[in-house]
């Protein structure tokens, strides 16, 4: 039967499976490696705990800080009653003014001092929950990077271990730049298009998703434009780096 009908117009594109977020997870301070608390492809949730740095230091660290504290606290207390006293006196013209003055300034420098050591304390409490490596994104875990016993630092290349975010995903390819207004118009005529990922035979879809955006240029090497799509993937078959066929 010969009838009229929409054609469908493909566009096809070798693409590259990309994840949004790829995190490698290093400590924030330096110590030696306590525990792992993840296993090598695991998939985590972000805020989870990943490994711990032994703590030791950085409690007594705290202890220290809170203890400069309650004495530089207490000296405060003392200079403020003795302040008070002073001026009594004065008020009694028993003693000069100099001395008020002085004591004056002293109960300020102690109250400076208090103020640091507030502030210390807050440092050392927060270096205590760093010791604690926890997961920035939600996502898969690769290879750990570190063993236990190990002495990381911040400035660790390799980290502890790398994060991928899966789900979704996304697929970077390339289109002629001559298809660039075509996919334009259809985009804000129909709000979205469709795209499917092939693998690299084409005989098997791994997943559909949405058109996301081009990029904001054409190579001009190839007269091309980068564009990008979106997958759910929530069955995970879309892999970070793979080749795929996209239309």
């Amino acid at each position: 039967k010969v009838m009229p009908a929409d054609m469908p117009v493909m566009l096809t594109a070798i693409g590259t499976v990309q994840p949004i977020v790829t995190a490698t997870v290093r400590p924030q301070l330096s110590g030696t490696l306590f525990s792992i608390d993840f296993t090598e492809g695991q998939r985590v949730a972000k805020g989870q705990r990943l490994a711990q740095i032994d703590p030791r230091p950085y409690r007594l660290a705290l202890t220290q800080a809170e203890a400069n504290f309650a004495r530089d606290l207490a000296q405060l207390n003392l200079a403020r009653t003795d302040l008070q006293r002073y001026r009594t006196l004065l008020a009694q013209d028993s003693i000069a003014r100099q001395q008020v003055d002085t004591q004056a300034a002293s109960v300020k420098q102690y109250e400076g001092t208090v103020a640091a050591d507030r502030a210390a304390i807050g440092t050392a409490k927060l270096n205590l929950e760093y010791t604690s490596i926890i997961a920035p994104v939600s996502g898969r875990v690769g290879l750990r990077q570190a063993d236990i016993g190990n002495y990381l630092t911040p400035g660790d290349a390799n980290g502890i271990v790398v994060i991928t975010q899966t789900a979704p995903i996304d697929v970077s390819f390339a289109l002629p730049q001559e298809q660039l207004p075509n996919v334009q118009r259809r985009l804000a005529a129909e709000g979205g298009l469709a795209v499917t990922a092939q693998d690299q035979a084409g005989a098997a879809t791994l997943d559909q998703g949405r058109f996301l955006t081009f990029d904001n240029q054409v190579d001009t090497t190839t007269g091309t434009v980068k564009a990008k799509a979106r997958f759910p993937n929530a069955a995970g078959t879309l892999f970070p780096n793979q080749f795929v066929n996209v239309s």
